[in-house]
């Protein structure tokens, strides 16, 4: 009759106790194999990555160079087909400062928003 009857406490036990320590090893062991997933993926990302954004390049738009004036604003040369202009970004606005000289001049001065153009004397 015991095998026909429902489970005693002692076969429950037992049978709890086998499959809990299988289920910590199957945790450990599936743990593992997501780290390994993660470390694999950021080592394959990397080698994608000049595939994947192929199609984000442009060849008529680009940034130059850039330089930070301050926290909030970044003063940027931009190269749009074969001109080369100006830009200042962040703070309240955007500025487009003006195309550059192709033959390598420099662009006009920026006067700080104090200085008139009567304030500046040629010495």
């Amino acid at each position: 009759m015991s095998g026909t009857g429902p489970l005693t406490t002692s076969q429950t036990g037992s049978l709890a106790y086998g499959i809990g320590s299988f289920a910590w090893l199957a945790y450990l062991a599936s743990f593992a194999i997501v780290i390994a997933l993660i470390l694999l993926s950021r080592h394959g990302l990397k080698y994608l990555e000049p595939y994947l954004l192929k199609g984000r390049r442009t060849r008529t738009l680009a940034i130059v160079e850039s330089l930070a004036v301050d926290q909030r604003r970044r003063l940027s040369i931009i190269r749009c087909n074969r001109k080369t202009g100006l830009i200042l970004t962040g703070g309240g606005n955007d500025l487009f400062l003006g195309w550059v000289d192709e033959q390598g001049a420099s662009p006009p001065p920026i006067l700080p928003s104090a200085a008139q153009p009567s304030d500046i004397h040629a010495g």
